[in-house]
Formats: structure tokens, sequence, C-alpha cells
């Protein structure tokens, strides 16, 4: 009998511990502070919709609508109610399919070919520390422009895969005719229930997504104004490619081109700053020794690769 009590207060207190922590990733993926019992939270019954209009103003609907089937599970997972081992398996394996379709994502797309017309890629990327089977899983470039990965497909953790338009790497569209437009095209990757993953576009496609927001011309850092900053914003529901796209200042035309690989992610925004070093994530900097924008009258203008004109902001 002590030998069963102890076991059960042992498995309370690992439960509980359990609890405690998918309460406290229930409570940082919704943004939301609430008090946490230590030993149980009845988040079954909580609002999730409340509670997730309370984070970001702005998210993407397929983001939006992954954050809301997390915080069910999460507030699932953590209730009161006592589990069987079958109910946490079938919890842990729909959390990891929805791990999968927020971890994956369209990294990058090459477009434009060097050696030929038909050197294209599209890259994937796995964020995170799961292995991902994505067999059955498609890219579209568009109607009849689609690559379905083959059975027994899996893009381990922080790896990436490829997928060329004609025959170089493992998997290919097998297309002897361009997939993606040099112009602007979009890219959108379908999980094996075709729920849509991810969304990438780039040129024509995403000129009118994306705005100067803001610039921050007043710095604070003495002379240099290095924290300075120009804000530039995507206004769509897709993540945009603009490596290659430039910043340029009117009163003095220093410019800033963005590497490869650049994007903005949907609703998101980039700020590139005079002089900044580290920079964290979606920061880019013109490392310029001295300010750029005049604290009097300034203008800024984004340009796409194509050299077009993308948005203007004067102050």
């Amino acid at each position: 009998m002590k030998n069963t009590e102890h076991n059960k207060t042992t498995h309370s207190h690992s439960w509980s511990k359990v609890t405690e922590s998918i309460a406290s990733a229930f409570n940082a993926f919704c943004k939301f502070a609430f008090v946490v019992p230590y030993d149980t939270i009845d988040l079954a019954g909580t609002d999730t919709n409340a509670v997730l209009n309370k984070g970001e103003i702005k998210m993407s609907l397929n983001r939006k609508q992954l954050q809301h089937e997390i915080a069910q599970l999460l507030g699932a997972f953590s209730s009161n109610t006592d589990l069987e081992r079958s109910q946490i398996d079938e919890y842990w394996s729909k959390l990891n399919k929805l791990q999968a379709t927020s971890q994956v994502q369209i990294e990058t797309i090459k477009y434009k070919g060097v050696m030929n017309h038909l050197d294209e890629s599209v890259t994937l990327l796995n964020r995170g520390e799961l292995s991902i089977d994505i067999s059955g899983w498609r890219i579209s470039a568009g109607p009849k422009q689609d690559y379905i990965f083959p059975s027994d497909t899996y893009l381990h953790p922080f790896n990436s895969l490829i997928v060329d338009t004609h025959g170089r790497a493992g998997h290919s569209f097998g297309s002897n005719v361009p997939i993606w437009n040099d112009r602007g095209d979009t890219a959108q990757l379908f999980d094996s229930a075709d729920n849509l993953v991810s969304s990438l576009t780039y040129g024509d496609h995403a000129r009118d997504k994306v705005e100067i927001t803001h610039i921050h011309y007043d710095g604070k850092e003495f002379r240099r104004e290095g924290d300075e900053y120009v804000e530039i914003t995507n206004l769509a529901d897709c993540d945009i490619l603009i490596a290659g796209w430039h910043i340029q200042s009117m009163n003095n035309k220093k410019t800033f081109l963005f590497p490869e690989g650049s994007k903005i992610e949907a609703f998101g925004s980039v700020r590139v700053y005079t002089h900044k070093s580290p920079l964290e994530y979606n920061e880019f900097s013109f490392d310029s020794p001295t300010a750029i924008w005049s604290n009097k009258k300034g203008e800024c203008r984004l340009i796409d690769y194509l050299d077009r004109d993308v948005s203007h902001y004067s102050y």
C-alpha cells in the first residue's frame, strides 16, 4: 500500500511538473499573462480566441489558425482531468503534426538561372529540432506546376532540402521549361492534407505588398547616430523575398543592398540601422560611420531587384 501511495505521489508530482511546463508554454505562446497554479490549471475552458486577440494585432491567417489549434491542445493537455496514456500519446502526436507545419518553411527561391534558364531551385528549411516526414507534401508554383514529395522523405532538424527545375538535385520538377518567373512569382508549400504550410513571393507579386512605414531619423547616439533606422513592413499574408532590393537615402545617395536570402515574414517588419552591431533577428545595418538621415528633412526610396520603385517615405 505504501509503495502504491508512493507511486501515486511520484506520478502526481511528475505530472504537476509537466502541467506547469505546458501551462507556461501556453502562456508564452498566446503572449498573455495570467497566474498559473503550480499543480492544476483548467485551460480547456479558456476562450483561446479572446487570449489570442490580446497577442499580435496582425498575423498571417495560417499562423493564427496554427496558434489557435496549439493553444487548444496545450489547454487540454494541462487541464486537471486525468489522462490515459493513449490520450497523452494522441495529444503529443497532434502537437508534433502542428509543430511540423510551423517548423518547415520555404526559405528561398533561386528564380534566375546562372548557368542556363533551367538553373532554378526552391529551398525548404526545417527551423527546429523535430524531424519532419514531408511525404505527400507538395510545392506549387502555379496551375499544373506541382512537385509532390515521395514516400519516406524526411527533413531533419535544421537541415534544408532543394527542389530544382530540371534534374540536378535529388528532388526535381523535371521540367524542360523554367518554373519560376524572373519578374515575379509565388511558391506555396502544402502538407499531405492540402493545408497551406508556407508561401513565399517576390518581384511583381510582392511590390504592392511592401512599404516603408517609418524612419527613426533622430538617433540618440552621439554624433554618428548609429541607432537611426528605416522600417520596412510586409502588409501581406505571405512571406516576401527582398534579396537584391535596396534602400536609398535621397539626401546623400547612400544605399543599402539586401543580401541573398533576405525576406520579410507575413505581416512582419525589418529594420535597417545606420550602424549597429551585433544585429538581432530581422535587423540589418548600413555600417555607415556617419549619420544618414537628416533631423530636419529627408526622403527614402525602396527599390526592387529590377530597379523599380516600390515605396517612398518623406518626413
